[in-house]
């Protein structure tokens, strides 16, 4: 693309780059707080037709994925990925699983700081307690309207509120399940799913398709974040602008006085001037743009930008069944399993943490067609009625070598370097994953699969901690209200702040923290932009 020349656009209270669960979030309460806001998305509102739960437009044509890529390691080598980008970020295809970490997931150096020392690696504490979370927890709950069930989670953290939403009844698919985990003296719970099920409401209910995870929802049923929070902001006077590229922060004299963009459907180049910038555009966009913009060069902390990446060490447990497991079609991601998130006492050699196993709804065959190798492709998509799936999720350690870079040569078509992301799994992640797989076949054969089948996953979908949040410098990039140490009107509030990955989707935890230091940011915005705010500060500069 031909990139146009610049032009200067007005200077806002406060630019957020990213509408994912920390731009969105921080948006709202930043414009309800009376501040000036300029939310810039690189993705586009979505389509709320039958678009959106065709196979073919959304899994593999991939209607929505990014013009913005970026390498990494992929099972086979090293590839490009392109994600699917949208307003909303990622909540407008993830899977609505809505969980809190664990008290001791805050503790990870204090709980677990032995474990990962053996295997030349370490954990940090977090610079907060759960404690410091709980109560935002709770509003991001209630904001994206969980539905849930209170204290059947056998390792649930403390909570002061009850779950916003009942939890519906089990599909047939998701109670083999349970049943097959309660019979093997395990504690299944519902998942916590931030899906609107109320029939009295404004949107309509969920239907209890089999097209949630993965897809938009056609009919607004699932609670993301562009039919959720920022229908809201627009109302309390924040402004989205979708379809722009954020290429570069411009700074001086440690601050930041701009952003420079792209509008990636005209070429246009201009920069934005901000009071305050809060960059939220994912672990991998955020580290990118950070190195982009010369920040790695800070005397403070520059060599710790875009370092210990994590993304969980995922994997699936097909089983296959000699009956039709899911005969109602019916949306089955529904049952959570955490006996095993601390470890298992009778395995000495593989103490904990592991993570979790959730239920996750069987994709079409169109798509397994389209992305297995033969002949698995052919068996798999003929399959698929008989199949179970059971997600593994085991926390991986923090390690400095995985980490986002720039590509030495490679751009975007907006002039960027795009981002090379490495990361490799270390043993201990491995092992972990593997003592699920073991847990989840365990479960699958109870329920009555004849075959279990492993396979791992290796996405960036849970990306997290390219930019992590501490008490000094010489250990993190942010400081513990999410402040770019040395840069004062510089904040990161999606998942790059944390250090530590816990065992759970982190969405809910960005959520949290984003109403947390949205909330310090309109208490000192006077701070740390130096000034005070007067109706003038909306001028164009």
């Amino acid at each position: 693309m031909n990139v146009q020349s610049k032009t200067i656009q007005k200077r806002w209270d406060v630019v957020i780059i990213g509408s994912g669960f920390g731009g969105s979030l921080s948006a709202l309460q930043l414009a309800r707080a009376g501040l000036d806001v300029l939310l810039l998305e690189r993705g586009d509102w979505v389509a709320r037709d039958d678009s959106a739960w065709d196979v073919h437009q959304i899994l593999v044509d991939r209607k929505y994925k990014a013009h913005t890529p970026f390498e990494a390691d992929q099972m086979i080598g090293r590839g490009m990925v392109q994600p699917d980008i949208a307003v909303g970020g990622s909540s407008v295809f993830y899977g609505a699983a809505s969980l809190r970490l664990r008290e001791s997931d805050f503790q990870a150096h204090t709980t677990f700081g032995d474990i990962a020392e053996s295997n030349g690696l370490s954990f940090i504490d977090w610079p907060v307690r759960y404690d410091e979370f709980a109560s935002y927890y709770d509003r991001a709950e209630a904001m994206l309207d969980v539905a849930g069930e209170s204290k059947a989670d056998p390792c649930e953290p403390p909570r002061e509120a009850d779950y916003p939403q009942k939890f519906p009844r089990y599909s047939k698919a998701a109670q083999l399940i349970a049943d097959a985990a309660s019979s093997l003296g395990l504690q299944p719970f519902p998942l916590p799913l931030a899906i609107n099920y109320h029939k009295d409401h404004e949107r309509k209910a969920c239907v209890h398709c089999t097209t949630c995870d993965l897809f938009p929802c056609k009919i607004c049923a699932k609670n993301d974040l562009s039919v959720t929070i920022l229908p809201q902001a627009i109302g309390e006077g924040a402004v989205i602008r979708p379809n722009v590229v954020a290429n570069r922060l411009v700074h001086h004299n440690g601050r930041i006085t701009a952003v420079a963009c792209v509008d990636t459907k005209t070429g246009d180049a201009f920069q934005v001037a901000c009071g305050l910038c809060i960059v939220s555009a994912g672990a991998i966009g955020s580290a990118k743009l950070l190195l982009a913009s010369g920040l790695n060069q800070s005397k403070y902390n520059g060599d710790l930008v875009g370092r210990y990446l994590l993304r969980h060490c995922n994997g699936i447990v097909i089983g296959i069944f000699p009956f039709e497991t899911n005969p109602e079609r019916r949306f089955n991601k529904q049952v959570a399993i955490t006996d095993f998130y601390y470890g298992n006492p009778e395995r000495s050699d593989l103490p904990g943490p592991w993570g979790m196993i959730q239920a996750l709804q069987v994709p079409p065959a169109e798509y397994i067609q389209s992305q297995a190798p033969p002949p698995i492709s052919t068996i798999g998509a003929a399959t698929t009625r008989f199949h179970s799936y059971l997600l593994c999720i085991a926390e991986d350690l923090p390690n400095p070598e995985n980490r986002v870079k720039l590509h030495a040569i490679q751009k975007d078509a907006f002039g960027s370097p795009i981002a090379s992301v490495h990361s490799q799994y270390h043993k201990r992640d491995k092992a972990a994953r593997r003592a699920l797989y073991r847990e989840g076949a365990r479960i699958l054969r109870k329920a009555g699969a004849a075959i279990r089948v492993r396979k791992p996953i290796n996405t960036y979908s849970h990306a997290i901690g390219t930019c992590r949040f501490g008490s000094s410098p010489e250990s993190a990039v942010l400081d513990p209200y999410c402040n770019f140490f040395g840069i004062k009107n510089l904040f990161v509030v999606d998942g790059s702040f944390m250090p530590t990955a816990g065992g759970v989707n982190p969405s809910l935890t960005i959520a949290a923290n984003a109403l947390r230091v949205s909330d310090y940011v309109a208490e000192n915005w006077q701070h740390h932009v130096g000034e005070r705010k007067t109706e003038s500060d909306a001028d164009v500069r």
